[in-house]
């Protein structure tokens, strides 16, 4: 687990430190302030500057068509010379460099040729963590199946109709068909339904408490936490997640821009003594010195209290 986050010339980040890490991070800030750029360094550090996860990245954000040149936009500035990249926690005893020597730092070093992304064939070995992400968009069934079939090996399917049930209550199980659709089954209803049918909180839902399960034993990172899901149920929600964390081995890195999640959050990570969890804004620095920079602030247990009873807004 990451105990604090050090990202150094990647995306958006010129040098961010974040001191302080908890197994629960909400990440807080305007648009254009990094948010979703943490995640992706997260998912790059998990799989060890992996091609797959490289490409991942610039296909998501449209930005990898079919020019090498492409793996410019990882680099702070899209600039490669004399830039090297770090991702990991601020005493680099664990983290991940790219640097224009052509070196990747992760445990030991590894030779990685520039011209992305041809090259990085057999120059990675297949170490990394255990990694899954929730992303804004509700996934399809059939990638919900394959997590799925590896919860039902596991003889922890109750975990789906017990995440669902903070939704509605009277669902019994959950289950896939031979054609990959989710059902329901709920009480005094003779027949199963598609769980499309039930809104797109209950999809949001299952998906993320499958994530959480997929990511057993390493990271997970949800974009956007709030999507889909109803304020009156977030503290719910955030309750259950954070007991998962514990039960499941997991850190967690979300993402949010609505204030009733942060509060939620606020109230459960105050509440929860055996779970840390982290509020951390993100922010460009008004400093004449480094005047545009990305920096962090966290929020200790006092200011989370006093933004539970005031309201206050976190700003970036």
């Amino acid at each position: 687990m990451l105990d604090s986050l050090h990202i150094k010339n990647f995306r958006c980040f010129e040098d961010l430190t974040i001191p302080s890490l908890g197994r629960v991070n909400l990440i807080v800030g305007k648009n254009n302030s990094g948010k979703s750029t943490l995640l992706e360094a997260i998912a790059v550090f998990t799989q060890h500057g992996k091609k797959a996860a490289l490409l991942e990245i610039l296909n998501k954000r449209e930005e990898f068509q079919s020019s090498q040149s492409e793996i410019n936009n990882i680099y702070f500035n899209h600039i490669t010379s004399n830039k090297e990249i770090f991702i990991g926690n601020t005493a680099k005893t664990l983290g991940l460099s790219l640097s224009e020597s052509k070196h990747i730092i992760f445990d030991e070093a590894l030779k990685i040729s520039h011209n992305f992304p041809q090259a990085l064939k057999n120059t990675i070995n297949d170490h990394s963590y255990p990694f899954s992400s929730v992303d804004t968009c509700i996934k399809p069934d059939f990638e919900m199946a394959e997590i799925w079939d590896e919860i039902r090996i596991h003889k922890q399917d109750k975990l789906a109709s017990e995440a669902l049930q903070l939704i509605d209550s009277s669902i019994e199980n959950v289950f896939y068909t031979s054609n990959m659709v989710t059902m329901v089954s709920l009480l005094k209803e003779p027949k199963a339904r598609p769980i499309k049918s039930m809104g797109e909180g209950m999809s949001r839902l299952l998906q993320l408490f499958l994530h959480a399960f997929h990511a057993r034993s390493g990271y997970l990172t949800i974009d956007e936490f709030e999507n889909g899901l109803h304020y009156s149920i977030q503290e719910e929600v955030w309750k259950k997640l954070f007991k998962l964390t514990k039960e499941l081995n997991i850190q967690v890195f979300a993402t949010t821009h609505s204030e009733d999640t942060v509060k939620a959050f606020c109230k459960v990570a105050v509440a929860d003594k055996e779970v840390d969890g982290k509020l951390i804004s993100l922010g460009r620095s008004a400093k004449t010195s480094n005047k545009g920079q990305i920096q962090a602030v966290n929020f200790d247990e006092n200011q989370l209290k006093r933004f539970i009873d005031s309201g206050m807004e976190v700003r970036g």
